[in-house]
């Protein structure tokens, strides 16, 4: 690995930990969007964000910056036609079981679909159907549960 790849990755580690503990911080805690620190949690590019604090940082981010606008902007073209599809659906459709379009996998669709929801994106026929009974993995139900500060750990 090159020095500037390491420097790059030491970088984006350091202000990962900083976001993080900002937010675990009572005092400060209020400062950083829930939606903004959940995706620097799961190392996905807050796409719907424009600051420097990531765009700089952007290779380094495990879910890209591609994987993020491909699953929001097809969501958002679906919903805002009125089409609405479960969680499984989305599976198939970006072959996540079988090989993935643009390296989207399970673990990709919940986390994108998590920061979607964070940023109250969508409406309750989306997230209702998205998560109906039986047609989402049990990974995926905490989806739309609540944002809590303590479920974050910096190890």
């Amino acid at each position: 690995m090159s020095d500037i790849k390491n420097i790059g990755k030491a970088l984006f580690n350091l202000q990962r930990f900083q976001i993080l503990q900002t937010k675990l911080n009572p005092n400060t805690s209020h400062l950083l969007p829930n939606d903004y620190v959940y995706a620097w949690y799961e190392k996905l590019y807050p796409i719907v964000d424009e600051n420097d604090l990531h765009e700089d940082l952007e290779p380094y981010f495990s879910i890209t910056r591609e994987q993020v606008d491909e699953i929001t902007s097809y969501t958002d073209t679906e919903w805002l036609e009125k089409r609405y599809y479960t969680f499984y659906e989305y599976e198939d459709y970006y072959k996540c079981r079988i090989e993935p379009v643009k390296g989207i996998s399970r673990h990709t669709l919940i986390a994108v679909f998590r920061y979607m929801f964070l940023r109250n994106a969508f409406d309750d026929k989306f997230w209702n159907t998205l998560l109906e009974p039986m047609k989402y993995p049990v990974e995926a139900g905490g989806i739309t549960s609540d944002f809590k500060s303590e479920y974050l750990y910096l190890i």
